[in-house]
C-alpha cells in the first residue's frame, strides 16, 4: 500500500473563524519564540513584515505584540491578500525607500495555507528595490 494523504477533522472543517484564530495564536507566539530564542530586542525592530491576511487579523497581531502601527506596513489595500507574495510585494512598495537607503533590521511573519506559520529576522543594508512592476 502507498502512502496517502490523511484528512483530520480539522482540515475538513476550516473556516474562517478557525482559520482567525489560529492566526493571532500562532503568529503572534512565533514573533515572540524568535526574539526569545535569539535575544532580539522587538523594540530595535524597524519593521515588522506579516503576511497580508486581512486587516482585522494583522492589526490584531499587532496590538498582540504591542508593536506600534508605524513599525508594521500594510499594502493590502493596493494588493489585498496576494498568497506568499504579500510580504515581499509590502516591502517593495511600502518601504522602499528605507531599505534602499538605511541599514534596516526586520522581523518577517507569514501563516496560511495548510494552517502553517514561521517567523524570520533578517537585517538589511542598502539593498537594491526595484519598483513594482505591475503586469
Amino acid at each position: 500500500m502507498g502512502g496517502g494523504k490523511v484528512l483530520t477533522n480539522l482540515h475538513t472543517h476550516l473556516d474562517g473563524m478557525t482559520v482567525f484564530s489560529f492566526a493571532i495564536s500562532k503568529a503572534p507566539k512565533s514573533v515572540k519564540n524568535l526574539c526569545e530564542r535569539f535575544g532580539i530586542d522587538m523594540e530595535s525592530i524597524d519593521n515588522f513584515y506579516f503576511h497580508q491576511a486581512n486587516m482585522q487579523l494583522n492589526e490584531t497581531i499587532r496590538k498582540k505584540l504591542g508593536l506600534p502601527e508605524n513599525k508594521v506596513p500594510y499594502s493590502m489595500k493596493k494588493f489585498a491578500n496576494s498568497s506568499c507574495a504579500t510580504i515581499p510585494v509590502t516591502m517593495v512598495t511600502e518601504r522602499r525607500e528605507e531599505l534602499s537607503n538605511t541599514y534596516q533590521k526586520n522581523i518577517g511573519c507569514a501563516f496560511g495555507v495548510g494552517l502553517s506559520w514561521g517567523s524570520v529576522y533578517f537585517e538589511t543594508d542598502k539593498i537594491i528595490v526595484p519598483e513594482l512592476i505591475e503586469i
